[in-house]
C-alpha cells in the first residue's frame, strides 16, 4: 500500500465516525409524543375540511336558489366553528354580492384571502381570482360614490384601503 492508498483509508474512517456521532446526536431529538400530535393536528384538519366542503355544497345551493338568510346563518355557524378557514368567509362574500353589497363582499374575501392565499393561485383548485376582481371593482365605484357624497366618511376611506389592498394581492397573486 503507498501513502494514498493509506490516506484514502484514514478519510473514509474519519468519515464513518464523524456521520455516526452526528446521527446519534440526532437520535435523542425527536420527541415520541411529537408524531401523534402530528398526526392528530392532520386527522382534525381532514375532518374540517370535509365538514366544510359538504356544508359548503349545501350553502352554495341556497345561495343559487336565493335563500340567502338561511346561507347566512349556516355560513356563521361555520365561522365560529372554523375560524381559521377562508371557506366559509369566501361563501359569506358571496352571500353579500348576491345581496348587492359589494363593500362588505371585499371585507369577507380579503378575511378569506388572508386566511388561504391559494384562492389567488391560477395553479389550485380553489382559485377564485376573476371573481374577486369584478367585486373589487365593483367595490370601488360604490365607495367612491359614498366619498363623493361625504368626503368626511373616515369609514369608507378605511374600506377602501382595505379593496387597494385586495387589489394588490390580486396583482400580485401567482401566474
Amino acid at each position: 500500500m503507498d501513502r494514498l492508498d493509506r490516506f484514502s483509508i484514514w478519510a473514509i474512517v474519519i468519515l464513518i465516525i464523524g456521520s455516526s456521532a452526528l446521527i446519534s446526536h440526532h437520535v435523542g431529538e425527536t420527541k415520541p409524543g411529537q408524531n401523534i400530535q402530528q398526526k392528530m393536528t392532520t386527522s382534525v384538519n381532514t375532518a374540517a375540511i370535509s365538514d366544510i366542503e359538504s356544508n359548503s355544497n349545501d350553502i352554495k345551493r341556497l345561495i343559487e336558489g336565493n335563500n340567502l338568510s338561511r346561507a347566512e346563518i349556516l355560513v356563521k355557524e361555520l365561522v365560529q366553528k372554523y375560524p381559521f378557514e377562508g371557506e366559509p368567509r369566501m361563501l359569506m362574500g358571496d352571500i353579500f354580492m348576491r345581496r348587492q353589497d359589494p363593500v362588505n363582499a371585499i371585507l369577507e374575501y380579503k378575511e378569506a384571502v388572508d386566511l388561504n392565499p391559494d384562492y389567488l393561485d391560477k395553479k389550485t383548485s380553489l382559485f377564485q381570482g376573476k371573481k374577486l376582481n369584478i367585486a373589487v371593482k365593483e367595490a370601488i365605484i360604490e365607495i367612491e360614490k359614498r366619498i363623493k357624497a361625504d368626503p368626511d366618511d373616515k369609514l369608507m376611506k378605511k374600506y377602501r384601503k382595505d379593496i387597494y389592498y385586495l387589489q394588490r394581492k390580486i396583482a400580485g397573486g401567482c401566474a
